[in-house]
């Protein structure tokens, strides 16, 4: 117990510097988050009152909810911090590339499962729902993918195209995936 409360003493003054860095961007990617969330709760309320599967529907509401909350909190940060702090305190830090690699690599095998069977998911309830199981698995995956922070997937997240960087562009991709299939779902109905 006293590794963690060190860990997590350590961890909050890089969490805080995270959160000093908030701009207006911040701002833009949670309304973002928001508005897909409330498209997928008008999917689910059409859904459940036509007798549909309103289930799946309910969740991708709640998970972009929580990644809109996330990208506020910055709370992915203070995990990362915490565990490289534990890894460090309990004499194991130089042995993290091979399990980061492992994570990675189930990650990456997790992602494509969680695909196929959001996919199904959303094929059961409206086949044109099929890009929001997309989106939410992308950002799902590079939440994950940033969790872990292994060096060379940080590298690929950090590198910059016109200003803006990977990492971020594929967050506003699945966000526009989302939005576009909750918004073609909505007008079939």
């Amino acid at each position: 117990m006293e590794v963690l409360v060190q860990a997590f003493a350590d961890a909050v003054p890089v969490w805080e510097d995270v959160l000093l860095q908030l701009s207006w961007h911040h701002g833009f990617i949670v309304t973002a988050y928001l508005g897909a969330a409330w498209l997928c709760l008008l999917n689910a309320d059409i859904a459940r009152n036509a007798g549909d599967r309103s289930f799946i529907w309910y969740l991708a509401a709640v998970v972009l909810s929580l990644l809109a909350v996330n990208t506020m909190l910055h709370v992915d940060v203070l995990a990362t911090q915490i565990l490289r702090s534990v890894s460090k305190l309990e004499g194991w830090y130089g042995l993290r590339r091979p399990w980061q690699y492992g994570t990675v690599a189930v990650l990456v095998l997790i992602a494509l499962w969680t695909a196929r069977r959001l996919g199904r998911a959303f094929a059961a309830s409206d086949e044109s729902s099929v890009p929001v199981a997309s989106g939410l698995t992308l950002l799902l995956a590079l939440l994950a993918l940033s969790t872990v922070s292994l060096h060379d997937t940080d590298a690929f997240f950090n590198l910059r195209l016109a200003g803006v960087s990977f990492g971020r562009l594929t967050e506003l991709v699945g966000i526009g995936l989302v939005l576009q299939g909750a918004l073609r779902c909505l007008r079939r109905h």
